[in-house]
């Protein structure tokens, strides 16, 4: 049957309203996520082994189940382009909220005391492994676009340093793709392994902290090993972030020295399509995380006490908030449903095409910054 514009149009409309979800809602990823941060929580207060041990630690954090139950959902499902829309709302929304959220529980001078000392020595690795990279890179007569992607990719913060570069060097979509897959799978398996040898290490919630905020590929990925430590998560998840956003700091400064070194090479000058807004290398979430920890210190987030009547739904009597405690847990739920975005974000099929030896310059390159930041972080 021949349909007129207008038929096709009022039979396309009218399919839409008979759907349940419009195509680019963003509501079936956000409640998958919302689910799975559920079950995550769940999970990790089972009173029996590998949730609860008989001391009442909690190995398994509700940050590194969320992660892997969307990572298992990921890969197991035929596919989750429905859910695409609503998982990049939390990652690329939520989890920066819950990252600023956490200040509210810091110090703002402890935080700018750890930041100051870490910053130094996160500076140097960072150039110890790009330049690591960059030579085995080419030993292994791998391009040398692919090679500095993967270098900042490891050293900085993962695929955000990735895509950051990638247009100052020309890189194509392929070197990309493959490039933010290799980290990827490398960062999740440093995230399963950093609680597992830290435990082992008998390692403190501090010296672990500052160790996986300076050896772990992506933000995601470093919170979710933080929180996981045995003894304090919440100490060595709150180090572990703070670590981690002084290494996203750097950022900026790295990309343009790398972009500029990369024209030289090359004997021509910096031409992309687009400009590069330097000012974005540094995220708004950083400094928004310095000012909530700053409203913490100045007293701008105190306990408050309701005094309800009889007349409230909940009955009569004194109701005690820590406004400070109330947004960081917040901030902690809200992390936990990303988590749970990235790991269904994570496929392991992006890695079947680019070749192997990508892969093996990736981790070394991954125990290089492990062993490094390891030494940082007792120093």
């Amino acid at each position: 049957m021949n349909l007129s514009g207008k038929e096709r149009s009022f039979e396309a409309r009218f399919r839409k309203k008979l759907s349940i979800w419009p195509k680019e809602s963003p509501w079936p990823g956000i409640g998958v996520c919302v689910v799975l941060s559920w079950a995550a929580i769940y999970l990790n207060i089972l009173p029996f082994p590998p949730f609860t041990l008989s001391s009442g630690q909690h190995p398994l954090s509700a940050v590194l189940l969320a992660l892997l139950l969307g990572m298992l959902l990921c890969n197991v499902m035929p596919s989750t382009a429905k859910l695409k829309p609503g998982i990049d709302t939390v990652v690329q929304k939520w989890l920066p909220v819950g990252i600023v959220l956490l200040g509210a529980r810091l110090d703002f001078y402890d935080l700018i005391r750890v930041a100051v000392q870490v910053l130094i020595g996160a500076a140097v690795l960072i150039a110890i492994i790009v330049i690591f990279t960059h030579l085995i890179s080419r030993w292994f007569n791998i391009e040398k676009k692919m090679g500095l992607l993967i270098g900042v990719g490891t050293g900085i913060c993962g695929s955000s340093a990735i895509v950051a570069l990638a247009p100052l060097i020309k890189a194509n979509n392929e070197d990309i793709t493959y490039s933010v897959g290799v980290i990827n799978l490398l960062g999740v398996v440093a995230m399963l392994l950093f609680p597992v040898v830290g435990s082992l290490a008998m390692l403190d919630a501090e010296v672990y902290g500052i160790w996986c905020g300076l050896g772990i590929h992506a933000t995601p990925q470093v919170i979710a090993a933080g929180f996981a430590h045995a003894g304090d998560g919440q100490t060595a998840g709150e180090m572990a972030t703070i670590v981690k956003l002084v290494r996203i700091s750097l950022l900026g400064p790295v990309v343009f020295v790398l972009g500029a070194w990369f024209a030289y090479t090359q004997r021509q000058t910096i031409y992309i399509d687009e400009p590069v807004r330097y000012s974005r290398l540094v995220p708004g979430f950083v400094i928004l995380f310095l000012a909530m920890a700053l409203l913490r210190t100045l007293g701008f987030l105190p306990e408050v006490t309701l005094h309800l009547s009889e007349q409230f739904v909940f009955g009569a009597g004194d109701q005690h908030i820590d406004l400070a405690d109330l947004l960081s847990q917040s901030g902690k739920w809200i992390i936990i449903c990303a988590m749970a975005g990235v790991g269904l974000s994570t496929a392991f099929a992006t890695m079947k095409a680019g070749g192997i030896k990508p892969v093996i310059l990736g981790v070394l390159s991954a125990i290089t910054l492990a062993l490094l930041g390891l030494g940082v972080a007792q120093l």
